[in-house]
Formats: structure tokens, sequence, C-alpha cells
């Protein structure tokens, strides 16, 4: 009868251990899946704000398009313009924005100019590009 017991516990030791043994491998595998899933959420936040801030470059490249397509005084010149920004929000960001002048067979317009802003920003190993484009009378 003691022979039986000693011989059942050493079996319920030794199965003991493969159940500890089976649930560290399980647990490392979720802590495993779990980081895996954070990586990928942070890479998307990180191209979400760069987007953001490709968008509002290639719009702020064309507001500048616009300044220099319409001067004050002075008459229209479409022309490529690249801008590269040096402000705290867009640093590491580049426009560039190409006018097209667009015949027009109308008397109440007397031009019309196409104007498309592509913008970049590099921030690392990340690099976005958001475009935008603009149609315009004179």
């Amino acid at each position: 009868m003691f022979l039986e017991r000693a011989l059942s516990k050493t079996s319920q030791q030794g199965s003991a251990l493969v159940v500890a043994v089976f649930i560290i491998v399980v647990m490392l595998a979720i802590v495993l899946a779990l980081s895996r899933i954070l990586l990928s959420s942070s890479d998307s936040v990180v191209y979400e704000v760069q987007g953001t801030r490709a968008l509002f470059a290639a719009q702020s490249g064309m507001e500048l398009a616009l300044t220099e397509l319409f001067p004050r005084t002075g008459t229209s010149n479409c022309a490529n313009w690249t801008f590269n920004f040096n402000s705290a929000g867009l640093t590491g960001c580049q426009a560039q924005v190409q006018c097209s002048a667009q015949a027009v067979s109308s008397e109440q317009l007397s031009q019309l100019y196409q104007l498309q802003s592509s913008a970049s920003c590099n921030a690392n190993e990340f690099i976005t590009s958001r475009s935008i484009v603009l149609e315009v009378r004179q």
C-alpha cells in the first residue's frame, strides 16, 4: 500500500512538471502575439500621423503656389514650384506644385489653371506622400 502511494506521488510530480512547462509555453506564445499586435498598431499610428503631415504640406504648398500664381501686383505666372518646410510641424516635408494653363472657350473666363500639389514627408524610415488637385480661374 505504501509503495503504491509512493509511486502515484512520483508519477503525479512528473505530470505536474509537464503541465507547468505547457502553461509556460502557452503564456509565452500569448505574450509574443500581443507584442506583435502592439508593434503593428504603433506602425499604423506613425503612418497616420505622417499621412496627415504630408496632407498639410500639400495644402501649404498649394497655398504658397497660389500666392505665386496670383501676386498682388503683376501678372499671373504659371510655373512649377518646390517648397521645403522647416517649421516645427512640417520638418522633413517637401511639396512640389505643378501648374498647367487650360484653354478656355468662354467669354466670362480669361484663363483656367490646374494646380497639382504633391508632398512627401520623411521621418526616419517612414515616408508618406499625399497629392491634391485644384482648378482656379482668373
